[in-house]
This record gives C-alpha cells, structure tokens and sequence, in this order.
C-alpha cells in the first residue's frame, strides 16, 4: 500500500502557489470517451472560479483513485487546465444591482479502468489535489476545495454501446452560483443530464437522488479529503440560516429529448450573506448504485424589498366604488381595479395565464370570458405580487325566435294570424314590438295580430341580460298561380340531377325520377314519358293546388364490350365482336394499333397492354361510354402446330416465355370439347401428342391458356401433324 499521506503532501506542496485564487466551487462527473477502447473512464474535473482566477488555476493538476474500504491509492494522474476560456456563465441578482460572473476551468483525463483491477463492492473515489481558497462565505472556515467522484465496479462498462436501457452517466450542467431573498421561499432547478442520450429513460433504469452534503477539503489523515469546519451557528444539516435545502422525495424522471431532467429544490435563508453548500447525486440502475457526484455551490442570500401587495375588486365600468357582479351578459363590461397607482410600480394584467400586452395601468375594463390576475412589481423588489385569480364569466344574452302561425307572414280572409316566442330560458319576460316600438300590454308569449307591419319580440331573462328577434314580416296575401319550370328532352343515360323550379316555392315534387326534396334524375326515371307533379298546400298562404309537367327520357343506345382479354405478342384480336346498330356512330380511343377507329368492331393489333374506349353515339345524341384492357403477353410464343412424329423436331407443343406465368394454366381440347391435355405450374408438363397413353389423331385442337387463376384467357387452335 503507497503512503497516502505522502501523496498528499506532495500534491499540498506542488499547489501552493495557487492558494490565491477565487474559486465558487466545482464538480467531477464521469465523461464518455468517443472511441474503442474497451472500459475506458473519462474524467471532467470543472472548477468555476472568476476571470482572474482563471490564471491563479494551476496549469497542471493532480489527481487520486482510490479504494472506499481502506482508502487504498490505486492510481493517480495529472490533467492540463484546458486552454479554452469561452464557456461561461452568470448570476444576476433579482433587482438587477449584482452580477456575479464565473468561467468553467476543466481539467479532462481519459483513464482505463478494468474490472479485474477494479471490482472492490464497496467502490472507488477520485478526489483532486486541494486548491483554493474557495470564495470566502459566512457559513464555513476559509480552505481549500477537494472534489469528489464515487463509483461501483458495476459502473466498468466495457462500452456504452449497444444501447441498453438506462446505460449512460449523469452530468451536472454546469452552475455554480445563485441568488436568494432572505425570509422568501425560492425554487431553483438542479439540472442533470444523459451523457450519451439515451431514449426511454425511468426512474428504474437511471435512478437519480440528490442529497445535501458539506462541501470538502483538504486533510493530512490517511483519507485524502475531510469535511469543512464550519462557523458557529451552522453544521451539515444546517448549511444555511434557517435550514437546508428542501428536496424531491422521488427520483425525477428524464423528461426532454435531450436527456435533460431538473431536480427542483427550495429554500428560505433567513438572513443576508453568502454562503457555500454542497449537493450529493447518487446514480443507480435497476437498483445497483453505480455513482456519487458531488457538487460545490455557492448562494448569495440578500434583504429583499417587500413584495407588493396584489388585490383585484370588480366594479362597474368608470365607477370603481359601486360592485359589480363577475357575471356578465354578453357586451357587457366590468372594471376591475388593483389598487392605485404607487410610485414606482408596474401592473402586469393576465388572461388565462397570457399575458395581456399593453395594460400595464392598475384598472382594466374587460369583456370576455377568462380567468384575470394581476402582477404588481415594486422597483428594487425581487419578485412581483400576484393577485388570485378572478373568474369573469360571460353568460349568452338570451335567444328568442318570433314566428307566425302562417309561416309565409300573409294574411288569408277570414284566418286570424298568432305571433309566438319561442326560447329555452324559464322565468323570462317578453315585450312585443311593431316597426321596433313596444305595443302597449304585449308581454305575453304570443300575440294576436290583425294588422301588417314587422314584429319582433323582447326577451329579459333571470340575469337580466336581454335578446330581441329577428323581425317577422306580415304581409297582405298577393293570389298566385302554380307552375313548374319545363324539362327539356333528356338521354336516359344522364345522370345529372336536375333541378326542378317551381312556383310558388314550398310545395313538393313527386313523379318517377324525383329525389327528394327537388331533383329529377333522368337515368332513375328510364326511358320513356314520365309526369312531374308539384302539388302546393301551405296554411295561410291561400293556395292549395297542383301543376304537372310530362318529361321525355330517351332510351340510348346500349354497351357491353365484355371482359378484359390477353393477347400473346404480336397477335391480333376483334374488339366488340357483337357488331353495331345502324344509325350509330362509333368512336375508339386511343387509336393506337386499330385498323379503324369508327366502326362497331375493329381489330386491335397492340404491342404492350393497352386499354381501348368506346363511345356510342345515336341520333338524338344520347351515348354509351365502356372499356376494355387487351393485356400482352410479353415473350410469350404459342406455336399454331407441331409434328410429334419422333424426328427431334417440333415434337412438343412448347409455349415459349409462359415461364413468366407461375401461376398459368394450359388446357387442350378435341373437337367434341373433350380436355385432352392440361398443364399448371405443379405439372409443368408440354403436350406431346398423346392422350391415356395412345397417339392422337392428325387435326385441329383448339386450346385455352389462362394466364392466372382470376386472369384473362387466350384462346385459339393449333394443328397436329404426324
């Protein structure tokens, strides 16, 4: 075992010079290294100290690994201060009168640390040669700072990939310094995150608690570090007047896309100064502790300017001392008043937890609907007062509907004519209105009339919020005659729906090819002469009657050009082998590889699949539009003879290029329908010229070739010679 206490001595000795600078603290989180080497331990040593201590900072610093249980030294090395000077950070005070400004000094070593030499259950510290004096505070005796890294030989990963769940290292973000108003409660977010990112983190796989701890230094004994001695009135569970630091009960969670979690803590000093404090991040995974990272803080604790207080009155609007109820009708507004103007304060107003730009007065008169709080901020105060919250709400101003018991609003001779209101509010009252004046004694729900002019009725409900309808119009009866528009002959393969129009409007169509409520579709009537009936009986209007109209539907010519077909390549086939109807003109599209593209039944000649359409026309301009696909076969030869006579020559009717058709079938017929050969993709036989064994006779055999089970078929006839 090396004498640890001669390692130290020699690490105080070698820094003495560097007892001058001004440091605020520091941590050791463990680095991931981006190479292969197997158990490889990066070590980020980061003190954060001021600008001028940047230099005080030794240039190189010695560093210590060692066993928990006997404090056993089992490696050490030394790690350049790095040069860059960039990464920085701050802390400004909550009245903007102090900035504290500090550098992040890293001192970076990549160890190798394997299991075989590291594998102690009690684990292995790193600590740091001391440097100081930390920047002075009231709560501890002047030293120097040691910083401290724990780890588990379960923590040797051999690589940290592949990606396992939970295998990564916690990392402070770097912080070093805040501040806090004496006697207030403040929160502060202690951020750690995952180095590498590792998606699908929990509180199992990578566990994170965070203690409070003394900050170290320093010692001569065999253990190269010790606990601060502190200033009379304070200890490890109480490094600040008042208390300590309040923390999580639970392990957070990591909750960002960049592994980020933050632990928030809170504390409330209750007296001014500065003061240091220490943070303990225990690591664990699936319940195995794999690290301590320890953390050195600073905090400033300053006495703070009251805050405001915030208080919010509803009044009505321009009278801030006469109530106002926060129920409001719809248009309506309220006032609401946060006390008056004091010298030096600001009014922040709030919906919904949105700030309300440009209101920055202690009144604000408001209309709509939300949840209204104020923030008050006093100069020089360190946070704002903030009102609770005030609940506006906005009811609908009550709906009413006016309608006459003639809906057309005519007077018939001899009808009597009823107004009534209609709405869903109870314990309403109603005002009757005529050309927008009140009609004396008209508040009840209905109203008997017997004059023309427009209505309206007035509705007050329990809020005594007001709606008014829509005017009916009452009108002297005008007679009028009932007609339907004329339909012009249509073809029976329309099928536009036409509009029916007919007067006076609101009455109802009937008739074959009429769909509701006023469309006539001449393919749903078919051909022939159909009569539309518009019949016409509305209470009131005084009319009561019917109007028909004859409409002539066209039958058209009709089409059906079958199933899609195949065509081996280089064959010819007859489209529309049902011929024509006189009197008709044909058109095909496109015209590619058609002999004609006029008449009823071209032969179509195409070298690649191709779609063919057909357009009927008859005299009277009614059409019928179908398709058909003529699909090639590509490659494929189907001989129209062969000679199995055993000469070695053409002895096999063999289909060329049908091997690009798994699934293809082949079926050979007699001249009296009889299948005398037939070929699937298990057989994969060729037809030879025989049947049950015997050789069949010279002739004609017609055969089909099905391309695939639902496939289209070719057809033909091929020719046995002996």
């Amino acid at each position: 075992m090396r004498n640890l206490v001669g390692f130290l001595l020699v690490l105080l000795a070698s820094f003495g010079s560097a007892y001058a600078q001004r440091i605020y603290g520091g941590q050791i989180d463990r680095r991931t290294i981006n190479n292969n080497i197997p158990y490889a331990y990066g070590v980020g040593c980061t003190f954060f100290t001021d600008k001028a201590g940047y230099d005080a900072l030794p240039a190189q610093l010695r560093f210590g690994v060692y066993r928990k249980k006997d404090n056993q030294l089992m490696q050490e090395y030394t790690a350049d201060k790095s040069n860059d000077v960039s990464a920085s950070s701050f802390s400004v005070s909550c009245d903007k009168s102090k900035k504290v400004e500090y550098l992040f000094v890293r001192y970076n070593y990549n160890l190798v640390l394997k299991p075989q030499d590291f594998n102690d259950p009690e684990g292995y510290y790193i600590v740091n040669s001391p440097v100081g004096p930390r920047n002075p505070t009231d709560n501890i005796v002047s030293s120097q700072i040691v910083l401290y890294h724990w780890f588990s030989p379960a923590y040797l990963w051999e690589y940290f990939e592949p990606a396992e769940a939970g295998k990564t290292t916690p990392q402070w973000v770097p912080q070093s310094y805040n501040f806090f108003c004496a006697n207030q409660e403040t929160n502060f977010s202690l951020q750690v995150v995952s180095e590498p990112l590792k998606s699908g983190l929990t509180r199992s796989s990578f566990n994170l608690v965070v203690s409070n701890i003394a900050p170290f230094t320093g010692a001569n004994g065999p253990i190269p570090y010790q606990k601060v001695e502190w200033k009379a009135g304070f200890s490890e569970n109480q490094m600040l007047p008042g208390g300590n630091f309040v923390l999580p009960p639970l392990a957070p969670n990591i909750f960002t896309s960049q592994g980020l979690t933050n632990i928030l803590v809170s504390a409330k000093p209750t007296k001014a100064g500065v003061y240091s404090i220490g943070f303990l991040l225990q690591h664990s995974r699936s319940g195995v502790k794999l690290s301590e990272t320890y953390r050195e803080y600073q905090i400033e604790v300053e006495e703070c300017v009251p805050v405001p207080p915030a208080v919010i009155r509803v009044s009505e609007v321009g009278r801030p001392n006469i109530a106002a109820p926060t129920t409001l009708c719809e248009g309506k507004s309220v006032q609401l008043n946060a006390g008056a103007n004091l010298p030096n304060t600001s009014f922040e107003w709030y919906k919904d937890d949105q700030l309300l730009a440009g209101n920055k007065d202690s009144v604000l008169v408001v209309k709509n609907q939300g949840n209204y709080k104020v923030k008050v901020t006093r100069k020089s105060a360190c946070s704002a007062g903030e009102s609770s919250v005030t609940a506006i709400k906005v009811v609908p101003n009550p709906s009413v509907v006016a309608t006459s018991s003639n809906p057309s609003g005519l007077f018939c001779p001899g009808t009597p004519l009823t107004l009534t209101a209609t709405s869903s509010e109870k314990n309403a009252t109603y005002q009757w209105l005529l050309d927008s004046l009140p009609i004396p004694n008209a508040t009840n729900i209905s109203l008997v009339i017997n004059q023309i002019g427009n209505y309206s009725v007035k509705i007050t409900d329990a809020n005594n919020c007001t709606g008014q309808s829509k005017p009916v119009e009452i009108k002297a009866f005008a007679a009028a005659s009932i007609g339907i528009q004329p339909i012009p002959v249509r073809c029976g393969s329309d099928t536009t729906a036409l509009i029916l129009i007919a007067t006076p409007a609101g009455g109802i169509f009937s008739g074959k090819g009429v769909v509701a409520p006023n469309k006539f579709v001449p393919q749903q009537a078919g051909a022939g002469k159909h009569e539309i009936t518009y019949s016409l009986k509305q209470a009131g209007t005084c009319v009561d009657g019917s109007a028909t109209h004859t409409v002539e539907v066209l039958a058209g010519p009709t089409l059906e050009l079958g199933t899609d077909q195949d065509l081996a390549e280089n064959g010819s086939i007859q489209l529309n082998k049902n011929g024509g109807v006189s009197g008709y003109t044909y058109q095909w599209s496109p015209p590619t590889d058609l002999d004609n593209t006029q008449t009823a039944s071209p032969t179509a000649s195409p070298d690649k699949t191709t779609t063919y359409t057909l357009k009927v026309t008859d005299a009277n301009g009614c059409f019928a539009i179908d398709k058909i696909t003529i699909g090639i076969m590509k490659g494929v030869h189907i001989p129209d003879a062969f000679s199995p006579n055993g000469d070695g020559v053409n002895d096999t009717w063999l289909i060329r290029g049908l091997e690009e058709f798994p699934e293809a079938t082949v079926t050979v017929y007699n001249r009296w329908g009889e299948a005398i050969f037939y070929s699937d993709s298990a057989k994969k036989t060729v037809f030879d010229g025989f049947y049950n064994e015997a050789p069949l006779p010279v002739g004609n055999y017609a055969f089909i070739i099905q391309t695939a089970p639902q496939g289209h078929a070719i057809r033909g006839k091929l020719v046995l010679i002996r």
